[in-house]
């Protein structure tokens, strides 16, 4: 063989030779670049792992869980005792018993708020918020829910007689989930709320009363969600005489502590009328002369108000279990 071609085929292999090793270690060096990386990582994972606080080793990790499991006991007590101030649902109450409940429940507010001197607006048709069960038995599964808003309602507008509410003008309960009308589901497993809206006419006395009744509240959970208040009271206070220029006569209510306004005291003959003649008109509807030079304005208005007030339940572990028991099963036969 010819030495020249002999170095010409001696020099491609070797260059393809030494190619091929160039390739090959650059493509090693770029993995080995590539593992030191995903190593590096994870040793610095490991080290921030040691430094944590509990380090995740056989005895943190049930030292965590035996935390967990006190966290659990504590929520279990907090429902017991929350569990005090609310009522268990009666489960066995009947569909047809809970519609002659509500009859009597109705009859026995309408004359509690009759002796009390609360007027309910269009009383011969007010049911509670219960109108539909008058003549309609409810499914047996909202029974025992619809039993213990009723007995809620029932108190609430009850505590209005107590604290001297005047006039009930309107009262409205949200349907529950399954009942006709009802939206959505609960934002909650563990606290279920169901909406009443009312509006009432009373003093300032009796409306900041209700307020702190409904907040003290032990037998029910109450959230003033939504609260409008609007005043009656337009008059102003007493004005001087244009005749005397000195404080006008004043006159006094001794029962409801009304006093007399300017319109009022032209009724009774003011200014013409003498002192004894003013006073002796007054005394025909109640008034009798007072020796107050102030008149009180703040706390005596009349107020309208309108509230949304949540009865609030709370659901302790057992039945939150159930209820998805059940909603699962649901799930299924609809399958």
């Amino acid at each position: 063989m010819n030495y020249k071609v002999w170095l010409i085929t001696f020099g491609v292999v070797a260059a393809l030779l030494i190619g091929g090793s160039g390739f090959y270690a650059f493509s090693s060096f770029g993995k080995y670049s590539e593992s030191l990386q995903n190593w590096d990582s994870k040793v610095g994972t490991i080290e921030s792992l040691e430094r944590r606080v509990p380090y995740p080793s056989k005895e943190n990790s049930e030292a965590l869980a035996s935390k967990v499991s006190d966290y659990e006991n504590i929520v279990g007590e907090l429902f017991t005792s929350l569990n005090t101030f609310q009522r268990e649902l009666n489960s066995a109450l009947p569909s047809t018993e809970f519609q002659q409940l509500v009859k009597e429940r109705v009859q026995k507010f309408r004359k509690y708020a009759d002796d009390g001197g609360l007027e309910i607006t269009d009383a011969s048709e007010f049911q509670l918020g219960f109108d539909e069960y008058s003549n309609v038995i409810p499914p047996q599964e909202l029974v025992a829910i619809l039993d213990y808003e009723l007995e809620a309602i029932d108190y609430l507008l009850r505590a209005l007689v107590d604290v001297g509410v005047s006039q009930l003008e309107s009262f409205d309960r949200d349907p529950i989930l399954g009942e006709t009308g009802a939206s959505g589901d609960q934002a909650s497993d563990v606290v279920h709320k169901y909406p009443v809206r009312l509006r009432f006419s009373g003093s300032h006395d009796s409306f900041q009363e209700l307020i702190n009744k409904l907040a003290n509240d032990t037998n029910f959970f109450y959230i003033v969600r939504v609260l409008k208040v609007s005043n009656e009271v337009t008059e102003g206070p007493m004005k001087l005489s244009e005749v005397s220029q000195s404080s006008l006569p004043i006159f006094e209510n001794p029962d409801t502590k009304e006093m007399a306004s300017y319109e009022r005291l032209e009724e009774w003959g003011y200014p013409d009328a003498s002192e004894a003649d003013l006073a002796a008109n007054a005394k025909e509807e109640g008034f009798i002369t007072s020796s107050k030079d102030a008149r009180v304005l703040m706390g005596k208005e009349s107020l309208n108000v309108f509230m949304v007030v949540d009865i609030v339940r709370f659901i302790d572990p057992e039945e939150v279990e159930a209820n998805k028991q059940v909603e699962n099963e649901k799930r299924g036969g609809k399958r």
